[in-house]
């Protein structure tokens, strides 16, 4: 079961609009943004303007006056993060230490490596739209090729793990093509055998194994079977994109 908080500090009249759809009203909520979206979260987001909100709207006038001093000392988002969640309390030292090494390590990132890692992010917690969007991004600020196969292999991923073995394939493909990892040439013959038809007979003989028995279970009509041999290979697929992390 999952915590729950109370928000029982002062609420704010005017919201903090953090992105499209997204408004804050308490400080419980800003540090649960905060925790949540590390990814996300831009250098600039720590200002003189989110330090007005929360003195003005939430009266963390201490908290506030602190921050700005940091940022008058050229602070990194890092560290501002770190001030906001510290004073929230909500997260315990394994989790704040988590969360910080994650935010330390985006801050050598490039735009495209921090999308692809939003990415992935959000295709581990099952939000496949989020993810989407963030891998076509990554895409298009990127033109390293080896990045580029990663990201097509992890989009092919994304599909497979909704049952779309068609896209799935072509991704895997394109990843292969652009990457030449043998991780994606394996998963692209997968995609394939989880189609209807036929799949190019793979040099592996695990991997042709594998395919050979997926077929006969579709040609058996032993749907089950057929059903949980599919979720097996998923989760090697699922395993595949975390290699290239």
């Amino acid at each position: 079961m999952g915590r729950v908080w109370l928000c029982d500090d002062q609420l704010a009249k005017q919201p903090l609009e953090v992105s499209a759809g997204i408004s804050l009203y308490s400080f419980e909520e800003l540090c649960y943004y905060l925790y949540h979206n590390v990814e996300s979260v831009e250098e600039s987001f720590f200002n003189e303007f989110l330090c007005q909100w929360m003195a003005k709207e939430l009266g963390k006038q201490e908290l506030s006056e602190q921050i700005l001093e940091g940022l008058a000392q050229e602070m990194s988002g890092c560290w501002c993060m770190e001030q906001i969640l510290q004073a929230g309390g909500y997260y315990n030292i394994e989790e704040m230490n988590q969360v910080l090494r994650t935010a330390e390590t985006m801050k050598s990132k490039t735009p495209a490596q921090r999308a692809k890692l939003r990415g992935d992010r959000f295709l581990r917690s099952g939000r496949y739209k989020k993810a989407l969007l963030e891998y076509l991004a990554a895409l298009e600020e990127d033109g390293d090729l080896f990045f580029q196969g990663q990201v097509w292999h992890n989009l092919g991923t994304l599909y497979a793990k909704q049952f779309l073995f068609t896209q799935a394939a072509e991704c895997y493909k394109h990843a292969y093509e652009t990457g030449q990892q043998v991780e994606s040439s394996e998963a692209y013959l997968l995609a394939l055998a989880c189609q209807e038809g036929k799949a190019p007979k793979p040099q592996n003989p695990k991997m042709a194994g594998l395919l050979e028995d997926l077929r006969e279970m579709k040609q058996s009509g032993n749907r089950s079977s057929y059903e949980n041999a599919i979720e097996d290979l998923l989760l090697q697929l699922r395993a595949e994109y975390r290699k290239s992390e």
